[in-house]
């Protein structure tokens, strides 16, 4: 009789692409740590609105600073969770620390893992956020002693427990990475050390954004916006820049 047929080769195995830092997609191999540009990546279903290395602008409904939930999804389920039972000051943007220690500009507080801010803008069909994307070397100089001095919090502050509670849910055993009480010693970062969202945003991830010593955030479309200052006058605003939209949350 004739041999039998032989089998058919097996398909030829897909290729994976390279990860490219800078694509503003986290792919295989990138972290938080060898490209922050694009990781840690959007992680939330698109109604929340999410831009990485964002802190969108709004009244706080919701301090972080006692708020601290495991991840980016989890603090975006509390805004909805707080817009439903609060329709008078609903909550509809969000910010998410999701490093051991996000820098800020507020010096004076050290803003922990999983801080979650819950706040409220008056017109979200045009957000407003405060910071964008990269710093400009400018911006890290003119901050570069912002959190080299200070301490972080001792182990019995709530604060604490709360973030390496939220670490825990999220990591694991992996280590903090900061130890209580000891002194901080955090440089200004690439970008900015949040995540955030405003409820029902579209945001174009291709768009890149950086922010300057000044607050101005310029985009790689070709848009300016002049941080509003809520603690300036109306004038001083205007003298700035600011568009006169952007003057509310």
């Amino acid at each position: 009789p004739p041999p039998p047929a032989a089998s058919p080769p097996p398909p030829p195995a897909a290729s994976v692409a390279a990860a490219v830092c800078g694509d503003s997609t986290c792919g295989p191999g990138e972290s938080t740590a060898s490209c922050p540009s694009d990781c840690p990546g959007v992680t939330t279903p698109p109604q929340c609105g999410e831009e990485p290395h964002s802190d969108p602008q709004g009244n706080a409904v919701v301090d972080g600073r006692g708020h601290h939930v495991a991840s980016a999804a989890a603090c975006c389920d509390a805004c909805a969770a707080h817009a439903k039972k609060s329709p008078k000051r609903p909550c509809n943007s969000w910010v998410f620390c999701y490093k051991p220690h996000c820098w800020s500009a507020d010096n004076g507080n050290t803003h922990l893992f999983g801080e979650c801010w819950l706040k409220w803008q008056s017109d979200a069909a045009h957000p407003l956020y405060g910071q964008r994307g990269a710093y400009t070397d400018g911006y890290r100089r003119a901050n570069r002693d912002k959190h080299l001095n200070g301490k972080y919090p001792e182990a019995s502050n709530p604060e604490w427990v709360g973030a390496t509670k939220a670490w825990g849910e999220a990591h694991g055993t992996a280590p903090f990475g900061v130890a209580p009480g000891s002194r901080r010693n955090q440089s200004v970062p690439t970008h900015v050390s949040w995540m955030g969202g405003v409820m029902g945003a579209t945001v174009d991830l291709h768009v890149s954004w950086t922010t300057d010593e000044h607050g101005t955030m310029r985009s790689s479309a070709g848009d300016t916006i002049v941080d509003y200052r809520p603690w300036e006058s109306r004038e001083q605003n205007l003298k700035r820049g600011v568009k006169p939209e952007q003057m509310k949350f």
